[in-house]
Parts: C-alpha cells; sequence; structure tokens
C-alpha cells in the first residue's frame, strides 16, 4: 500500500488535489508499518528479557552462596595496594 500510495503521490499526470490525497494515504501507511515494527521489536525484546531472567533466577536455585562456598571454599580477593601521591610541597600560584 505505501509503495503504490508513494508512486501516485509524485505522479505529476495526476491533479494535486489527488496526489496530496495519495500523500496523505502513503504517510498514514508508513506511520501504521512503524508502529508495526516497533511492536514487534519490543515484543521480541520482551521474550530476551525473560530469558535472560529465567536464566538469572535458574542460576540461582542451582548453587546458593553458602553451596558454592562449600564446594570452593573462602574466596579471599586480595586488592593490591594503591601507591601513595608524594606528598613533596609544590607551590601554589595565586
Amino acid at each position: 500500500m505505501a509503495a503504490l500510495a508513494y508512486r501516485n503521490a509524485m505522479d505529476e499526470s495526476l491533479r494535486m488535489r489527488t496526489r496530496e490525497s495519495w500523500y496523505q494515504k502513503y504517510t498514514n501507511a508508513v506511520l501504521a508499518l512503524n508502529q508495526l515494527l516497533k511492536d514487534l521489536q519490543y515484543k521480541e525484546y520482551e521474550k530476551r528479557l525473560k530469558i535472560v531472567e529465567d536464566s538469572r533466577r535458574l542460576r540461582r536455585t542451582v548453587l546458593s552462596a553458602t553451596d558454592a562456598r562449600k564446594l570452593f571454599g573462602p574466596v579471599n580477593r586480595r586488592v593490591p595496594s594503591r601507591k601513595k601521591p608524594s606528598r613533596s610541597r609544590r607551590r601554589r600560584i595565586s
């Protein structure tokens, strides 16, 4: 529908009023198609989000934190100490 409406809207052999009518039909068709596309993308996004949420929920139920500690032992995280900035005196320029 959109292609036909666009073709007729750009056809210079038609009267201006007819072309305006076809252009309006083209605009409405494009708006409807864009809305359909957005709806489909939103549904696809919801499906992917549900899959991610389900997989996270499954991982949590499969192995809780206490079970992980029993299996792997305590986890010691050593954070390397940062080098302290030098305390040399710098002159301030006022």
